[in-house]
């Protein structure tokens, strides 16, 4: 059975592929706490809903639309790329040295990500100990 087909872990994996880019983008802005004139950075929430498309899209990517009319345009289906880095603007919190990284912020992002982390992860433990169930294994 592979369950990289099921679309619960397939979702779940994008949640961790975004939890493991947000901690990387948070542990810059923490590496450059003091870098004068760096701005903090974050990655673009994941949106639940367009990542259920995204998925619903992959397994019916095989199945092409058929085309009635020669006039009418091939679709496709938009690629799921990498996450989007956004700098995160607001100028009333700079320091002296034109730095724009809230240490506090940061951590709570990453404290945040770590429980994100964990919840997912352990929602796929227990859904693959539910297969296990339901096929006899234990």
């Amino acid at each position: 059975m592979d369950l990289q087909k099921l679309s619960f872990f397939q979702i779940a994996q994008e949640r961790m592929d975004w939890l493991a880019q947000r901690q990387k983008v948070v542990s810059q802005n923490l590496a450059n706490a003091n870098t004068p004139g760096y701005e903090a950075r974050d990655v673009k929430e994941l949106d639940f809903k367009s990542a259920l498309s995204r998925t619903l899209a992959r397994e019916t990517q095989s199945i092409p639309a058929t085309r009635t009319d020669p006039a009418h345009l091939t679709g496709s289906l938009p690629q799921a790329g990498p996450y989007r880095v956004e700098t995160v603007r607001r100028p009333f919190e700079y320091t002296l040295d034109k730095n724009g990284v809230d240490v506090e912020e940061q951590m709570e992002k990453a404290a945040s990500n770590r429980s994100a982390y964990e919840l997912a992860s352990n929602l796929v433990l227990k859904n693959l100990s539910m297969i296990r169930t339901a096929i006899g294994r234990t």
